[in-house]
């Protein structure tokens, strides 16, 4: 890679903008650094075995020093690996800000929720107006056969309570 960084800044953030370029971009970008990151861990697995096979005077026996010392000194190689394999997950989530961000996608998104929410109103309405007409129909019934009173006539809440005996609780 013998380009600059403003060049290459420049070229990737064009391919991002293309759709036809971006899987490719993704895939390069991506497998580049999986790629490093199992080289790290297979060059700290290398210095680690050799390291927890030397043994110094003052070790602990059965190698518990040599391991404690080999795993410290191949601690940076993990945690580059780790950086690189966080690195391609961001590369994911790159390309996904962009495929998110195109306004077609944008526009249909915006469009579908307005669609959610006028249908969720609708609905809302439509079950107020059925429990106030169910409401209405107790409080006025229609038929006037009934013995209650005329149709349309105000029931009261005790109509509703069934007989009262004659028994009142609390007067």
């Amino acid at each position: 890679m013998s380009k600059d960084i403003a060049s290459r800044v420049t070229t990737g953030v064009q391919a991002l903008a293309l759709p036809g370029q971006r899987e490719g971009w993704q895939a390069q970008h991506r497998g580049s650094l999986l790629n490093d990151a199992q080289t790290y861990d297979a060059l700290a697995d290398a210095i680690q075995a050799d390291l927890k096979a030397r043994r110094l005077d003052g070790d602990l026996p059965w190698g518990l020093s040599a391991g404690a010392r080999a795993r410290k000194r191949v601690k940076p190689l993990r945690d580059a690996a780790r950086a690189m394999r966080k690195a391609a997950k961001a590369i994911n989530g790159t390309v996904a800000a962009y495929e998110e961000t195109q306004p077609e996608v944008v526009a249909k998104r915006r469009q579908d929720k307005a669609l959610e929410k006028a249908r969720r109103k609708q609905q809302l309405h439509a079950a107020a107006h059925n429990s106030a007409q169910q409401t209405l129909r107790h409080i006025a019934p229609a038929d006037s056969d009934s013995d209650d009173g005329a149709a349309g006539q105000t029931k009261l809440l005790g109509d509703f309570l069934g007989p009262s005996n004659g028994r009142r609780r609390g007067a």
